[in-house]
């Protein structure tokens, strides 16, 4: 059998390719272990069933939107559409922001149920 020899370019992209598939298959396996964790939890005797504040439903939405104006402001940039970068950039840190004081303002409804 033939061996290929690989630069050193090849070589280290190689490497990260497959640190990226050890990191991937260990979210995978982590997933599984707390999804598994949660149904087996559910169901003992002392679970307590808590219903999430609104603030962590609104939040989702708002973390969503602000993924998009990035990508929006990614592609103005590479557009070179300053100003509407700048925009969209100012927004993006608006709603990250927004997320931020949405994700305590749920948890401090949590705690003031005592869900702690």
């Amino acid at each position: 059998m033939e061996e290929i020899e690989l630069t050193h370019d090849e070589k280290i992209a190689r490497s990260k390719k497959q640190m990226m598939w050890f990191g991937i298959v260990s979210l995978i396996m982590m997933f599984a272990g707390l999804t598994s964790a949660y149904v087996v939890s559910r169901g003992r005797k002392d679970w307590v069933e808590i219903e999430l504040p609104e603030e962590f439903f609104w939040s989702t939405g708002v973390i969503l939107l602000s993924s998009l104006t990035l990508f929006l402001a990614k592609k103005a940039i590479l557009n070179s559409n300053k100003k509407g970068a700048t925009i969209l950039t100012i927004i993006t840190f608006i709603l990250g922001s927004t997320f931020v004081f949405m994700q305590f303002a749920g948890f401090d409804s949590l705690v003031n149920e005592k869900y702690f």
